[in-house]
């Protein structure tokens, strides 16, 4: 066998390999909306006026890149993305921080900014509390479950 060909034909399994053992790791978020709020002029969080549009609605979150995948409510006020920007996640690896997802909008002045408690703070719950402020201002608040294992996070 030829040694270049052996070199490229082990790159590709390795790559292969490596693709496998990412997605592996790879699962979603289901979470639950259970409070849509707002900050007033006097500073205190207050019901948003369009809670009833999206209490108990869901949305799904891919672990590996933070991405909005899927909603019921309406989408373009959940994105946390788009052609220009992308989350980025914080806190993926250390078990004793909170999962933090933001999407910055430099053109936009403006930022999304979600947070899952999946740590060792809540690993007694079945159910793991977020927040989501939205890149409109939007505060949401519920419980997420984790979608990989079937059991509730």
């Amino acid at each position: 066998m030829n040694m270049q060909f052996r070199f490229t034909f082990q790159g590709i399994i390795l790559m292969i390999l490596s693709t496998v053992s990412f997605t592996a790791n790879a699962f979603e978020y289901t979470c639950t909306i259970k409070n849509t709020l707002k900050v007033n002029a006097n500073g205190y969080f207050v019901t948003h006026d369009w809670a009833a549009n999206y209490m108990n609605r869901e949305f799904t979150v891919d672990s590996e890149t933070g991405r909005v995948l899927r909603t019921t409510a309406l989408k373009q006020r959940l994105n946390n993305g788009d052609e220009n920007h992308g989350p980025v996640i914080l806190g993926k690896n250390d078990p004793e921080m909170p999962l933090k997802i933001i999407t910055v909008y430099e053109d936009r002045d403006t930022y999304a900014l979600l947070q899952i408690s999946d740590n060792n703070t809540y690993s007694g719950r079945n159910r793991k509390p977020f927040f989501y402020l939205t890149d409109i201002g939007m505060i949401l608040t519920g419980t997420c479950i984790n979608e990989a294992s079937g059991t509730e996070q």
